[in-house]
């Protein structure tokens, strides 16, 4: 199993696209068995995808084929013994509030089994906006 964390850039999503994007998740993670967790700032995602190699290539040739999606950067590439977003089949995380708090929500929300460089690489992601 492995995760993967990537960047992309996607400026202006309408709402709907994003939850054209959320429901996608949700209707086909379950039988692909991939976990993971969503950020839109409104100008980049940030996504955490876990799972199989073979599908999480699957999907991230799906992205690089999307034209929502623009400078596609994989930020880690790692191996893993377990899950850290096991009960999550595609969560997306709002960014709302501003600075400090959104650090300290984030943080509180993000779960506690991931490896703490990925959780410094979202928490940075996050307050970029």
């Amino acid at each position: 199993m492995r995760q993967y964390l990537y960047i992309s850039t996607a400026v202006q999503v309408p709402a709907e696209d994003l939850a054209a994007i959320l429901g996608s998740c949700e209707r086909n993670n379950p039988a692909a068995g991939v976990t993971g967790l969503l950020l839109y700032n409104g100008r980049n995602f940030l996504q955490l995808l876990e799972g199989e190699q073979d599908e999480l290539e699957r999907i991230m040739r799906r992205v690089e084929h999307d034209s929502r999606h623009q400078g596609i950067s994989r930020l880690y590439d790692e191996g893993i013994e377990a899950r850290a977003c096991d009960a999550w089949w595609m969560k997306r995380i709002a960014l709302g509030e501003p600075g400090e708090a959104r650090h300290e929500r984030l943080d509180g929300e993000l779960p506690q089994a991931l490896d703490p460089h990925v959780r410094r690489l979202i928490l940075n992601f996050a307050m970029l906006n």
